[in-house]
């Protein structure tokens, strides 16, 4: 047996997934008829207490998406430096969305609420207006560190008080909550936003899942589309995440 240590994202299906992909129902996930895919999106949309969700071919998709719904042209996001929507996911917020990126420091990977407050920038001509906030959990640059519902809560009222978007990069989530066990639905009623990663510790060959309100998901589906992530039956996909 090799063991390969470069990455999570090694991981591979097992039997038990291969079954569930070849018995899959499936049909045309462009057109919303996939039922397997419709299935997976909402069971994860009810585990977050979230009201839709939207299945991607991978969490880099997931993350763009949510930074094209919660930004524009001159406007920013604020996330700390080494976040992987910043230094891994190919200039997307650049090229995707024409947004500036506000990068900030922090042990283990994380950001404070103060830290936060004072990045956000003045209604002035000079500066892009501040529209997002980005987390991850865990912090892969961090070395896994993890963040807590309380830690995230002061980051929510801060958000809230300026009218900013919190998203959540939680590439690695079902990792933080087998440490935590922290209730999924408050962890869903802190953000606009979550990426769910279902490869990596869960050992899906492919995808991640976007969760959000109704309004946003029916946005991202068109966005995804426009990014070349329409599949058609992904279903035998999204069997093996169920």
């Amino acid at each position: 047996m090799i063991i390969d240590l470069r990455s999570d994202t090694l991981t591979k299906p097992t039997e038990s997934m291969l079954a569930a992909m070849w018995a899959a129902e499936v049909g045309d996930d462009v057109f919303g008829e996939d039922p397997t895919v419709n299935a997976l999106e909402q069971k994860l949309a009810g585990m977050f207490g979230m009201e839709a969700g939207l299945f991607c071919p991978s969490g880099t998709m997931t993350n763009q998406i949510a930074i094209r719904l919660h930004t524009s042209l001159q406007t920013e996001v604020i996330c700390h430096k080494y976040s992987h929507i910043y230094l891994y996911e190919g200039g997307g917020i650049m090229s995707n969305s024409h947004a500036s990126v506000k990068l900030l420091d922090g042990p283990y990977g994380k950001i404070s609420p103060q830290d936060i407050l004072d990045s956000i920038n003045p209604d002035d001509v000079h500066a892009p207006e501040t529209t997002l906030v980005s987390l991850e959990n865990t912090m892969n640059k961090g070395g896994g560190s993890i963040y807590t519902l309380e830690e995230i809560k002061p980051i929510k009222a801060i958000c809230e008080q300026h009218g900013l978007k919190l998203h959540l990069d939680g590439a690695r989530f079902f990792n933080a909550w087998v440490e935590t066990g922290e209730s999924l639905k408050d962890w869903g009623a802190m953000f606009n936003t979550i990426s769910v990663c279902l490869s990596k510790g869960l050992g899906c060959p492919v995808g991640s899942v976007l969760l959000g309100s109704m309004t946003d998901i029916k946005r991202a589906r068109k966005v995804r589309k426009a990014f070349g992530g329409g599949m058609r039956q992904a279903g035998f996909l999204a069997a093996a995440a169920i």
